[in-house]
């Protein structure tokens, strides 16, 4: 049987370390599945202008929000020859089991049905991080009225329902007991570290708890105080580079950032390294990305919820306060940073994780 494809992409690590996660639990079940990354497939020198915008983006916020309000269409972006070749392996190996989480995608599996021309159908799964489309899925629908005709749409979060669809595990650990974790905050800004994460440290120094905080760049971590951590996914990284020990798609290399030493990265083969300081944090401070979203509900760990990057992250800010699984971060700062709050959220995050559907085990045995 030919096996799963999972088409990913880098413009966010919301829609590229999700792939890996559904990769692991897919592999665990013994399914045979690839991850295919969307940039990989891009001209050379669209792939240089990634970096550049991911810096503007860092550096002013304001333009980030602009931006993701544009129209998007990718067509442009693609080397032919290098789809076509894509395609021409799917063909051979008939391909026909698919998850998509980048509506930029679909661009290409519509161009893989022409080909086949009704020699077999497709099983398509367009999966929504967000609990409304991301701006990938809303450029495609202006582009595409139609274009998840014949395919099943999977939300995993839906915010006028208010309710959590389905699970996306994390490794196979369960979350640590509140009363064990550590007196620490994780403060971060996304898979591109962006937004107004940094301004808040100050503020919460003043609580006296330790902050574990995802820098973009070195020098970012210079300024710290006693009791902080900083971290920093490997800048020369990027998401459609193959550099994993097993020749695929790693998490993404991350290591602590400490003054006057070289940066250790890794890329734990289980999940994320940075989820591994979320199962011990009391609470993540983050704006709200449905990658977040996962990693909240399935670490048990409370979002304390910054400036959203457009509707989709403010539906999502609202879904999660809706739940009792998060609060914006002037409420708790109202609140005086009141820990008991966090607590609660946590014990609403357990109960929701017990009740949730996991996808993975619905696609198998679906």
């Amino acid at each position: 049987m030919p096996p799963i494809t999972l088409l990913a992409s880098g413009f966010g690590l919301g829609f590229y370390v999700p792939a890996l996660l559904i990769r692991n639990r897919l592999e665990r079940s013994h399914v045979e599945c690839e991850t295919v990354v969307l940039e990989h497939y891009f001209h050379s020198e669209k792939k240089l202008k990634i970096p550049e915008s991911r810096k503007a983006y860092r550096d002013d916020f304001a333009t980030a929000l602009v931006a993701q309000r544009l129209p998007m269409d990718v067509r442009d972006s693609f080397d032919p020859g290098a789809v076509e070749e894509l395609l021409d392996r799917w063909e051979r190996e008939e391909r026909r089991d698919f998850i998509v989480l980048s509506g930029h995608w679909v661009h290409v599996l519509r161009r893989y049905e022409r080909r086949l021309s009704g020699r077999y159908s497709l099983r398509v799964d367009l999966v929504y991080m967000d609990s409304e489309p991301s701006p990938s899925w809303k450029s495609l629908k202006k582009l595409v009225p139609d274009y998840a005709d014949g395919y099943r749409e999977i939300r995993l979060f839906d915010a006028d329902r208010a309710a959590v669809l389905y699970r996306l595990p994390v490794g196979a650990e369960e979350p640590v007991p509140y009363e064990r974790r550590s007196p620490r905050f994780v403060v971060h800004g996304g898979g591109w570290a962006m937004g107004t994460y940094l301004g808040k440290l100050d503020s919460l120094r003043r609580t006296g708890a330790g902050l574990d905080i995802v820098v973009s760049e070195p020098s970012e971590a210079e300024a710290g105080r006693a009791g902080d951590r900083c971290f920093l996914i490997d800048p020369a990284w990027e998401a459609w580079q193959e550099t994993g020990p097993d020749g695929r798609h790693p998490f993404p290399p991350f290591g602590e950032v400490v003054p006057g030493r070289p940066t250790a990265f890794a890329s734990p083969k289980e999940h994320h390294a940075l989820f591994g300081l979320l199962r011990e944090a009391l609470a993540i401070v983050s704006k709200t990305g449905g990658g977040t979203l996962v990693d909240s509900l399935e670490s048990a760990t409370p979002l304390v919820m910054l400036e959203p990057f457009g509707s989709h992250e403010r539906r999502n800010a609202e879904l999660w306060e809706r739940l009792g699984f998060g609060i914006s971060y002037e409420r708790w700062e109202r609140s005086g940073f009141a820990i008991d709050m966090l607590h609660g959220m946590h014990r609403n995050l357990m109960k929701a994780r017990e009740s949730g559907q996991d996808y993975i085990q619905s696609r198998i045995s679906g």
